[in-house]
């Protein structure tokens, strides 16, 4: 394990807006995270959502050490050629050959600049998402009281459907599994229904593809368990591995759209060098090393192991649900999901938690031996 030296200090100066652990990280590598103690954790959370190729990959690493020796910040004055590259082949495994796209730094700040097109190219101001989705932290997608311009509607409920008025609508934000709803994932004939009432009122359709984008469901992107092609396709968080790049990405359709109405757009890491180059070297591991493929072998291994814990207590656990590497376990009310949770935790497991529900959602290239290693621990915290 590769070591470096930190001072610990008695009380944490960062500001607590979450509450970790008390133990202290010093190495992240493949699927495994280490403290000071040398304790290894297998990380089944991806590092919230992010490591699709693994903590400080071997191929990421490489492209990082030599792009920083040319150009790690661009500025507004150039174009740079790994984000124009990046667009094509961003473009083009999306399926929207001939659009645009725009390199920011996270998903929050590309939901809402997505949002923001959305309105200007329709001229209007509501937004529609699915009940459990989380768009952003910040702004047109926040989920709060004062953001009335965001309505919901429960997943797969058609009654709640017929309900809304989508001629004043600007766009339906689409999350395609929900990560922080804890993976439920919505019916073909639901969303179906939404496309459908969205294009016969020019109603714009925005993939938020910033959890489930890049293998993570089994396909390149959510959507794509799904027939249509957005207008608009957000994406981060496995785009950089574990660096702060985002990306919003729209048809040709809508660039023409732009080309007619523009506006200026402009923060300090728009279109970054680094960043761009790092989103290359992703899309690249993914197809050399068909990891698209392991995605959907491994999830089905795993979901597999999952319902036999489902069989083997029925009283326990409630449901499993699952696609690709997005997975979920569901316990039942009376059982202390936390406790199960933390004690995971102790023996060197980092899995989502939340509502009672584990969530696993780890690097694609996860071994089946260490699927094995959770579920005799998972298994042991359930016979007791």
């Amino acid at each position: 394990m590769p070591t470096k030296n930190y001072s610990v200090t008695m009380s944490n100066p960062v500001i607590p807006f979450y509450q970790p652990s008390d133990k202290l990280l010093v190495c992240s590598k493949d699927c495994y995270q280490y403290d000071t103690e040398g304790k290894r954790y297998l990380d089944f959370d991806s590092g919230v959502w992010c490591t699709n190729l693994g903590h400080s990959n071997d191929r990421i690493i490489r492209v990082i050490s030599d792009q920083v020796m040319f150009s790690i910040h661009q500025g507004y004055r150039f174009r740079n050629k790994a984000a124009e590259q990046l667009s094509l082949e961003l473009l083009d495994i999306l399926g929207m050959t001939g659009g645009q796209s725009v390199f920011l730094s996270s998903g929050s700040e590309a939901v809402n600049l997505a949002i923001t097109l959305a309105k200007r190219f329709t001229g209007r101001t509501k937004m529609l998402k699915m009940e459990l989705s989380y768009l952003s932290a910040f702004g047109h997608g926040q989920i709060a009281d004062s953001n009335t311009d965001l309505l919901t509607v429960p997943m797969n409920n058609q009654e709640a459907l017929m309900a809304i008025d989508f001629a004043q609508i600007a766009a339906f934000v689409f999350e395609p599994g929900t990560s922080f709803g804890m993976v439920h994932f919505p019916s073909g004939e639901f969303i179906g229904e939404i496309v459908r009432k969205c294009r016969d009122n020019s109603v714009l359709l925005v993939a938020d593809e910033v959890t489930c984008g890049f293998g993570r469901t089994g396909k390149w992107f959510g959507f794509q368990h799904y027939n249509f092609i957005p207008d608009m396709v957000v994406t981060g968080k496995a785009l950089g591995n574990g660096y702060p790049v985002s990306a919003v990405s729209i048809t040709a359709e809508m660039a023409k759209l732009f080309e007619q109405n523009p506006f200026r757009y402009a923060q300090s890491h728009q279109n970054d060098p680094l960043g761009c180059a790092i989103g290359l070297e992703v899309i690249h591991t993914i197809q050399d090393e068909d990891l698209i493929l392991k995605a959907n072998e491994t999830g089905e291994y795993f979901r597999n192991k999952l319902e036999q814990l489902q069989i083997k207590y029925p009283e326990k656990v409630k449901d499993i649900r699952s696609r690709g590497m997005m997975l979920a376990l569901e316990l039942l009310p009376e059982i202390n999901g936390e406790l199960i949770n933390n004690e995971l935790f102790e023996q060197g497991f980092i899995v989502g938690f939340r509502n009672n529900v584990l969530r696993f959602m780890p690097p694609l290239n996860l071994q089946q031996k260490d699927i094995d290693l959770m579920i005799d621990s998972l298994d042991s915290l359930l016979t007791a």
